[in-house]
């Protein structure tokens, strides 16, 4: 059963006519918990974008909890973010475990979201939506700890949007986003925070399938996705869609690419090893596995992926 603020947005889509607000902005006129003025919210970004046009200044911004990616992962993403951009940036940590991580990095505690266990793992993501994140304000990249940087950042920056995110590879008529590369504006979808507390763990898990990004692409008043050039998956761009020809073939780099996204059992580490990670698999596999090889390794990914 969909959730009472979901229910009303496709109630007012429905009754929606042109010339008349948009069914967000309708929202906060009906008083729908959650909601706000659609208005005045993109008015905010708006001056907030043109804001770091001006100053060419941002946020980048990467989470680290738990213990199953170590410091290195955020010295290298911080290097690979400074190197590849002439924009002034705040590049922020936010985890629970600092140690490690280099002097000139930014590091704060993780932004508090509290959810069902069953939910899985990655829900603390939804903490970068609350207002005053860290003391941080305006235009905010937030980037997976995986992502490889392979090209020019700016265009992330200068892509006029409210709020971006990757498309999603898999079953792209579901119409999801991927969140390993996401661009908000800091406290403008608070609201989600909101919508994600009065959605109850069932629905999360059953209409949702219990990801993050499923809900967040459908919890934020407007969700634009990046140019599908810009963020390849390596699984999809680097390698043969058979997996036979996979085995005996070198990934290649995707020309056109900005942000290489890694998903599944793959990391950078492992594609540098043309193996896949055992420790990521999602799932349980078939009892007998001889070789964790699955392609010949991908040696060019360490000119990239370095401090």
């Amino acid at each position: 059963m969909a959730s009472n603020w979901l229910r009303a947005e496709n109630r007012l889509e429905q009754d929606h006519t042109p010339g008349s607000l948009s069914p967000a902005a309708e929202q906060a006129d009906y008083g729908i918990a959650g909601s706000r003025s659609t208005l005045d919210a993109k008015s905010d970004w708006r001056e907030q974008f043109a804001r770091a046009q001006r100053e060419r200044r941002a946020n980048v911004v990467c989470m680290k909890w738990g213990t199953r990616y170590g410091p290195e992962w955020v010295n290298r993403l911080a290097a690979m973010v400074r190197r590849n951009t002439t924009w002034s940036i705040r590049f922020v940590c936010f985890t629970d475990d600092p140690r490690g991580i280099r002097d000139d990095i930014e590091c704060q505690p993780m932004p508090q979201v509290d959810f069902d266990p069953r939910l899985g793992t990655h829900w603390p993501k939804l903490g970068l939506m609350q207002k005053g994140l860290g003391g941080l304000e305006g235009m905010t990249l937030y980037l997976d700890l995986d992502v490889v940087i392979i090209g020019d950042l700016e265009p992330f920056f200068t892509y006029e949007a409210r709020f971006c995110m990757v498309r999603e590879w898999k079953d792209p008529h579901l119409g999801y986003g991927n969140s390993s590369v996401v661009r908000f504006f800091v406290g403008q979808e608070s609201a989600v925070l909101d919508r994600f507390q009065a959605t109850k763990t069932e629905e999360l898990i059953g209409t949702y399938a219990s990801k993050e990004q499923n809900f967040l692409t459908r919890a934020v008043d407007e969700v634009t996705f990046w140019p599908d050039e810009w963020c390849p998956a390596f699984s999809h761009a680097c390698l043969p869609r058979a997996r036979v020809l996979r085995f005996f073939s070198r990934p290649v780099r995707p020309t056109e690419g900005r942000i290489l996204v890694f998903y599944g059992s793959i990391t950078p580490a492992s594609a540098m090893r043309g193996e896949h990670e055992a420790w990521k698999r999602g799932r349980a596999g078939p009892a007998i596995r001889l070789s964790r090889h699955r392609f010949l390794p991908a040696n060019w990914i360490a000119e990239y992926w370095r401090e």
